[in-house]
């Protein structure tokens, strides 16, 4: 596989989809949880947010596998290895510590950047058609390494 399709399938199969997903998660707490400036309640859903977003990387554990056999550079593989949960305890333990640090930074900055109408609103749809597109561009570019 070349290097340029490994990055793209990077981009739109991992990258933008997991960011997606922590602004998804963000965006959702703040739109069903009243008050959730508190803090207790953020770690809270946070911590939700931390088990939804390993959850995500068991869906995504089968093409991961595939894309990075085919890799040949080391720190492109170590980055690629953050997405995977086949991994020794401590870190799994330190991926979901830092899920749970990205849903909160996650909450905290869709809370303080958008107003509470629009994210309610709007946010939520928009965010799963960016999902959506970057997925389908993910999958179209190596369909045939990803099937089964």
């Amino acid at each position: 596989m070349k290097k340029v399709r490994i990055y793209l399938v990077f981009v739109f199969l991992l990258l933008i989809p997991y960011l997606c997903s922590l602004a998804l998660i963000g965006s959702c707490y703040n739109a069903l949880v009243y008050h959730s400036a508190n803090a207790w309640r953020s770690a809270v859903g946070a911590f939700i947010g931390a088990l939804i977003m390993f959850a995500i990387k068991a869906t995504i554990q089968r093409p991961l596998d595939l894309v990075s056999e085919n890799i040949s550079s080391k720190l492109l593989k170590q980055i690629f290895r953050f997405f995977s949960i086949i991994r020794r305890k401590i870190f799994l333990i330190g991926n979901i510590a830092l899920d749970f640090i990205l849903c909160l930074l996650a909450t905290i900055l869709i809370r303080h950047i958008l107003p509470l109408s629009i994210i309610i609103d709007k946010v939520t749809g928009i965010i799963l058609l960016i999902m959506l597109i970057s997925t389908c561009i993910g999958a179209y570019i190596e369909y045939d390494n990803l099937s089964i």
